[in-house]
């Protein structure tokens, strides 16, 4: 795959649904060469199209991941993952897991604290927050919003393993209110496992 082909899915990924204009801009290429890339994409069933109508006039062409783009960006070893917590309920049943999940859990909490002990601010946190995610895989970022911020995640190295154990889930958004606790309230806006493109969490100072 050329260069230009993975930032096309690299920049959908994380912008999501896009139109022609916004991808060149970002490669830095025209629309003619931009639309070539697309196309070879489409063909290799790793982009798809919708035509969005916004007010008067023809609809936008816009580009989107097809669930194979998606895929294009790994999932840890997803096959084994699903196989291994799946042996693990069927010989030590739902308790077992759920031990298991608890203890994995203890142990990330263990590690973030220790690594955002030294931030003090709720601002410095939540960058060092969203910098350990990137370095894990998440593709993870933090935006402004109106009454805080958003952590957004714009790719789950987990996912598989989350699907069929949503406990995974759960836990991850304790630890982001257990981190910081005292400073913001933490809360899920966006949820890729229920059909959104990337999960993103709300985070407002109290």
């Amino acid at each position: 795959m050329s260069s230009s082909s993975s930032k096309i899915l690299f920049y959908i990924k994380q912008h999501g649904a896009s139109p022609l204009n916004d991808i060149a801009s970002a490669l830095g290429v025209t629309t003619m060469g931009a639309r070539g890339h697309l196309h070879k994409l489409e063909q290799q069933q790793l982009l798809e199209f919708k035509d969005i109508t916004n007010g008067p006039g023809r609809p936008t062409r816009h580009w989107q991941l097809t669930t194979t783009g998606h895929n294009h960006f790994g999932d840890r070893h997803q096959d084994f993952t699903i196989q291994l917590l799946d042996s693990i309920e069927q010989l030590f049943g739902p308790q077992g897991l759920n031990q298991l999940i608890d203890h994995r859990s203890k142990l990330q909490q263990h590690s973030y604290l220790t690594q955002l002990a030294s931030y003090t601010s709720l601002p410095e946190k939540i960058e060092a927050l969203a910098e350990l995610r990137q370095q894990e895989g998440y593709m993870a970022r933090v935006e402004q919003s109106h009454n805080g911020w958003l952590l957004i995640e714009d790719h789950c190295p987990i996912c598989a393993a989350a699907a069929c154990c949503q406990g995974l889930c759960q836990q991850e958004l304790q630890l982001f209110q257990l981190l910081l606790n005292g400073l913001a309230q933490v809360s899920r806006s966006e949820h890729l496992l229920n059909g959104a493109r990337r999960c993103a969490y709300i985070i407002e100072p109290h």
